[in-house]
């Protein structure tokens, strides 16, 4: 078989995503895609880095998966409803002291 193999994956939050392709750029020139990705994640990336990896690692601490973690740093919930959006798929249901838990943690960050 031709071409590159995967050797793991990783679910990172938009401020390491930035990140990792703003340290591209300084080495060289990015591909077309590479560029729109930046562009779009100058634009939406709410938190910095520091805070982003706080935040992520307070989450996982509290029993937060880590893909449902890097959802929430990315979205950053207002409410239950937009927590409950993040939720949807999944078959744990959050109770409300899980959920102002949740909130109350994002809240510190914003």
């Amino acid at each position: 078989m031709l071409g590159k193999k995967k050797l793991e994956e990783t679910n990172l939050t938009l401020p390491e995503a930035k990140e990792i392709l703003e340290k591209r750029k300084e080495t060289g020139e990015l591909l077309y895609e590479q560029g729109i990705a930046l562009d779009h994640l100058m634009k939406f990336c709410k938190l910095d880095l520091k805070s982003a990896r706080k935040l992520k690692e307070e989450l996982l601490q509290i029993g937060i998966p880590s893909d449902i973690a890097v959802k929430i740093v990315d979205i950053l919930p207002e409410d239950k409803y937009d927590l409950g959006v993040i939720y949807a798929k999944e078959r744990h249901i959050l109770n409300d002291e899980e959920t102002e838990k949740i909130l109350e943690i994002v809240k510190k960050y914003k």
